[in-house]
């Protein structure tokens, strides 16, 4: 029992012998106040983020023009890719890329964007667009020497007229651009009978020219022959659209 008290005991000694840790109060006022400074930093920035983001996608457009646009797309892209191979594939986008970019040139073009498979292009006034669309349809009639030895190109286009929305960086939105892109790959069945409207008894599904009714009126009498197509619905638009077709090829116009 002695043995047990003195060990005690110099344990308790031993314990007095050592200093309390006391961190300095000014210290910890100092870390707290960095680390609230900090905490506070990040929720502003990130607030700001999203005030930013918020400005960034409802800022007004750069500028608003009216303008024609003529949607070009390539058919059978993938059967292509299929059948003859990646590389004519590859050969045939780029040469309709190069062919739609040469008609839009001499034709004044305003604006081109190549969508992969064709080009979306704006023109100042619906009769420059149908002198590029006929243009480019025309020369893709002669077999292009890049896609020999495989078939001949073919294409589905469509132009429609109205206003457009300009970006800072010029590059055009708006519905009619979406409407463009519609009535170019409108299909046969999405044309609806209705009194007193016209309609194909076979709606041509390649090498076409689809124009809204905008575009018609826009392109007047300037030289061009149309013909009715039918009435048809577009996928994202209300209501029935009248859809005419310009006649392009060789003793057609």
């Amino acid at each position: 029992m002695v043995a047990i008290g003195g060990l005690l005991g110099a344990q308790s000694a031993m314990a007095d012998m050592i200093p309390p840790v006391h961190l300095p109060v000014d210290w910890l006022l100092e870390w707290l106040s960095h680390v609230l400074v900090g905490a506070s930093a990040a929720v502003a920035g990130v607030l700001a983020h999203r005030a930013w983001s918020r400005r960034r996608w409802q800022r007004a457009p750069a500028a608003v023009t009216v303008e024609s646009i003529l949607a070009v797309d390539l058919v059978n892209s993938t059967w292509l890719a299929t059948h003859h191979g990646e590389e004519l594939a590859m050969r045939a986008r780029n040469v309709l890329e190069r062919r739609a970019l040469a008609a839009g040139k001499s034709n004044g073009v305003s604006f081109v964007e190549n969508t992969g498979d064709g080009s979306m292009m704006a023109f100042p006034s619906v009769p420059a667009a149908a002198r590029a669309a006929t243009e480019l349809l025309r020369g893709l009639q002669d077999r292009p020497p890049e896609m020999a030895p495989g078939p001949m190109l073919e294409v589905r286009a469509a132009i429609t007229y109205g206003q457009i929305l300009l970006d800072s960086r010029g590059s055009r939105h708006g519905a009619v651009i979406n409407e463009a892109f519609r009535l170019m790959g409108v299909p046969d069945e999405a044309f609806v009978k209705v009194d007193g409207e016209e309609r194909l008894t076979e709606i041509p599904d390649r090498n076409r020219v689809f124009l809204d009714e905008d575009a018609v009126k826009e392109l007047g009498s300037a030289g061009f022959t149309l013909r009715q197509v039918g009435v048809c619905r577009l996928k994202g638009f209300s209501g029935f659209h009248r859809v005419h077709e310009l006649l392009w090829k060789r003793g057609e116009t």
